[in-house]
């Protein structure tokens, strides 16, 4: 072979050798550009506020966002898929809002044991020891305002009773945590307890009627969320005591927006979605590079929303399909 040979020879060699790298490294390019993201259900107007911010960020930073939830079903089952076809993608960093706290740590574990930073949002997970990040709500001091709206609106007395969502869930938790704290301080109030609704409407509506008959001087109830508000609505609807049973609710989705200006809550404890998405995203891009946010654990204030001041709160209003 002669030298002019061997040189084109080596030179081949160079530019495939360099293409491959290309190739590699693009690969990791990609994957360093990439951000896996699961919502507890994609198809609720308070995750499809946070997918907004969540896009937002994604859009300012430069990466690319995977957004995968269950639609209409809020549990391990439906949302374990969604979880799993993610992580099989191998993103750089990965964002989750467990729907339970306990089935969904096996997850996390499958994320760390790949490398793959995880960041929660809204709820948490069990063991939270290898979290990078989480971003939340104030939902103490949130199920707190509800209880002091509760004893404005029945003029400190009367009998209380909160309809909670799902078991497992811990955002709910903390919400009647601190609903019940701030309900013993004030004697006039009487706490009858809660109950379940299992996030359905129609569950929660039998369930009000049922504590009709048992508690026909029942004062207010507190729902931990838009499901259970909007069933116990209908509830008291057919039992001719809407209105005069005072309601309170979670969120600030449209249909609760709605019913607050009808009249049939009395105040509304918002969260903040969009900035959720938002810091959620950030702090999992920052862990694909190695940096720890300001603090592990994030908490927003909630916001009381009450019908006199709707009008000037339309920001924290929660973003329709």
């Amino acid at each position: 072979m002669n030298a002019k040979h061997l040189r084109a020879v080596l030179l081949r060699g160079c530019c495939l050798a360099t293409a491959l790298g290309a190739v590699t490294l693009g690969g990791h390019a990609a994957r360093a550009q990439t951000i896996g993201f699961v919502p507890s259900i994609a198809s609720d107007p308070f995750f499809v506020s946070m997918e907004y911010g969540a896009q937002q960020e994604a859009k300012a930073l430069g990466i690319k966002l995977v957004w995968q939830g269950a639609m209409g079903v809020y549990s391990p089952t439906a949302q374990l898929p969604f979880v799993n076809a993610v992580l099989n993608q191998k993103p750089a960093g990965f964002v989750l809002v467990p729907t339970d706290s306990n089935a969904l740590m096996p997850s996390v574990n499958r994320a760390v044991a790949l490398h793959i930073p995880v960041v929660t949002a809204d709820t948490s997970v069990a063991d939270t020891t290898n979290i990078v990040g989480a971003v939340t709500g104030d939902n103490i001091g949130g199920g707190a305002l509800a209880a002091d709206l509760v004893n404005e609106a029945l003029g400190g007395k009367g009998e209380v009773y909160l309809m909670n969502g799902l078991p497992g869930v811990s955002t709910d938790e903390l919400r009647k945590q601190g609903f019940e704290s701030k309900i013993k301080t004030y004697p006039g109030l009487k706490y009858l307890g809660f109950q379940f609704s299992s996030d359905q409407p129609s569950h929660a509506a039998q369930v009000v009627r049922d504590l009709l008959l048992r508690y026909p001087k029942l004062g207010a109830v507190f729902c931990i969320d838009d499901e259970t508000a909007i069933g116990v609505i209908q509830g008291l609807r057919n039992a001719g005591k809407l209105g005069q049973v005072k309601v309170v609710a979670y969120d600030a989705e449209p249909g609760e927006v709605a019913a607050l200006k009808a009249g049939d809550l009395i105040g509304l404890i918002a969260q903040q979605p969009v900035l959720e998405g938002q810091m959620a995203v950030k702090m999992a891009v920052d862990a694909t590079k190695g940096i720890k946010p300001a603090q592990k654990n994030n908490i927003l204030p909630d916001i009381l929303i009450k019908r006199e001041t709707m009008d000037n709160q339309s920001q924290y209003f929660y973003r329709g399909q």
